[in-house]
């Protein structure tokens, strides 16, 4: 019998998605700790330092209050005072950068992948997934609960209005808002 029965033990071996239990378990410790450390300048380095030993990539000064929910931190880019809020959901399968100085509001979701529709009515349980990385660029403002669908870009110094749910690219100094969200005028 060979050895590599024990590493069998740790692999998942459903189609091409091969994560030990190992990975999947530092993970899950890395999001009780951000779920659950206060916010605290030492908290807040442990919980930068936990996030970049699971492979994210993290500046400066950045604030991350509890509550904060990370899927794949291998795909997450957080630049210098970065300003994260309580109950955030980012989704980074796709890919997700936060530029310097940007604020993301309480409850928000940054959302990198998402469901394929299938043709012809087809069942949409096992249509498959589509990743798209999603950038917000430096000085960005995004209110509370609002939501960035994959492939969105969010230009400098925008603002999202609280609420939001943004589905095409913002541009740069635009205050958007609704459901999609639209431009509702040009910062100053």
């Amino acid at each position: 019998m060979k050895a590599s029965w024990i590493s069998d033990l740790f692999e998942d071996k459903r189609g091409t998605n091969k994560q030990s239990i190992g990975k999947n378990l530092a993970d899950f410790i890395t999001n009780l700790f951000l779920e659950y450390l206060p916010h605290a300048p030492v908290a807040n380095r442990f919980k930068s330092k936990l996030m970049s030993l699971r492979g994210a990539r993290i500046g400066d000064r950045a604030k991350l209050l509890q509550g904060i929910s990370v899927d794949r931190f291998e795909g997450l880019i957080i630049g210098d005072d970065v300003s994260i809020a309580s109950g955030v959901l980012i989704l980074a399968v796709g890919g997700v950068e936060i530029g310097d100085r940007s604020m993301v509001g309480h409850g928000s979701k940054l959302l990198s992948a998402g469901h394929v529709i299938p043709k012809d009515r087809k069942p949409m349980r096992f249509s498959g997934a589509f990743l798209k990385k999603i950038t917000i660029e430096k000085d960005v403002w995004i209110g509370a609960q609002a939501i960035i669908l994959p492939g969105v870009k969010v230009g400098e110094g925008a603002i999202v209005a609280a609420g939001a749910v943004v589905t095409k690219d913002v541009p740069p100094f635009a205050m958007v808002g609704g459901v999609p969200a639209r431009v509702i005028r040009m910062r100053d």
